[in-house]
């Protein structure tokens, strides 16, 4: 579960994608994605925040997301978060960051279609959406849980 939900905020800019409609970390993210207010996440809210997020992840606005708009959404992301940049150009640095494309990019065509990114959030969406009622609790996401519902380091799934 960890792991499905890292894809979302992995990267540093979708720190999903996260689904997306969690894209933006900090505090209120589940309440800016929770457009009516009324305590959950909705699968037409969250199917919006990812609209959103590939939007603005398609700096040309050709209709899909390359490695070098997610390396400046990245960076864009770092320099927002005051965080340093990603030094490190090492190939284990370079797999980290684009792991997010590979596991994105299901045609292998080296992008991510509006369809693949969308695809991606309905399985993020159904990974968090633990009851399956349809939305998603505040409890249901894994950065709001209680630490007494959260697993222990060593009970979490393997992936």
């Amino acid at each position: 579960m960890r792991k499905a939900f890292a894809l979302v905020i992995s990267t540093g800019l979708l720190t999903a994608l996260g689904g997306a409609a969690f894209a933006d970390k900090g505090p209120g993210r589940f309440e800016r994605a929770d457009k009516n207010g009324d305590g959950f996440v909705s699968k037409e809210e969250f199917a919006a925040g990812r609209d959103e997020m590939f939007t603005k992840l398609d700096a040309n606005g050709d209709g899909f997301i390359d490695q070098a708009e997610l390396d400046k959404a990245r960076e864009a992301w770092h320099q927002r978060a005051n965080k340093p940049a990603q030094s490190d150009t090492g190939t284990q640095a370079q797999n980290k960051r684009r792991g997010f494309m590979e596991r994105m990019d299901t045609n292998g065509d080296g992008k991510i279609s509006r369809e693949e990114f969308a695809a991606a959030g309905d399985q993020m969406f159904a990974k968090l959406d633990k009851n399956a009622d349809g939305k998603i609790a505040k409890d249901e996401v894994p950065h709001h849980r209680k630490k007494s519902d959260a697993p222990a380091s060593g009970d979490a799934p393997a992936q």
